[in-house]
């Protein structure tokens, strides 16, 4: 196994602010004081750990896309790639988000929701094309850009290559799903 050590206890200066930061960020969305184990083993490269979660901050926190439709988008790569790492952390922010436990469940067998307004379904076909490697279909396209702009449909595909990223980590490194978090169902 491919396992990375935990550097947190080596960490100084920016490193340990950046690392402190990320943390402080993910709380409440996390609902736990402590930052993910994807990203605390990603600081064994600070400089990757700090721009990674970057851009996850902005994409979560300060982007386009309403949360619900960020995790719709999440929940969604998530069941598709078989990331269960990313599919665990992300129920909680589903729900606060205002995601139904019907809605979660549909997106995870692979469903699209007929509760979902149009736009979010068609963010759900923009996911299923990114992650098929496929062209999003102009009609889709557009009706994401109607709801969320040109800014938020390039959202849609960069959430999922932050998630891919994610998942390249756990994958790689064989970090798994935390205690006390939801286990996936694939």
């Amino acid at each position: 196994m491919a396992k990375l050590p935990d550097p947190t206890d080596t960490l100084e200066g920016e490193d340990l602010k950046t690392f402190e930061h990320m943390a402080g960020a993910r709380a409440y969305a996390d609902g736990r004081v402590h930052l993910g184990e994807v990203y605390v083993r990603m600081f064994n490269n600070p400089g990757v750990a700090a721009k990674v979660g970057r851009l996850g901050e902005h994409l979560r926190f300060h982007a386009t896309l309403p949360d619900a439709v960020r995790e719709l988008v999440i929940l969604r790569y998530a069941a598709r790639q078989g990331a269960g790492y990313e599919w665990s952390h992300h129920q909680r922010p589903a729900k606060l988000a205002g995601l139904s436990q019907d809605v979660i469940d549909q997106l995870t067998a692979g469903d699209i929701p007929d509760v979902l307004p149009d736009a979010s379904k068609a963010v759900v076909h923009a996911v299923d094309a990114v992650v098929a490697k496929r062209s999003i279909p102009e009609a889709v396209q557009q009706r994401i850009v109607d709801a969320h702009g040109v800014g938020g449909v390039v959202e849609v595909v960069a959430v999922c290559g932050l998630y891919a990223i994610m998942n390249y980590m756990v994958c790689a490194f064989d970090i798994p799903v935390e205690d006390g978090l939801p286990r996936p169902p694939f």
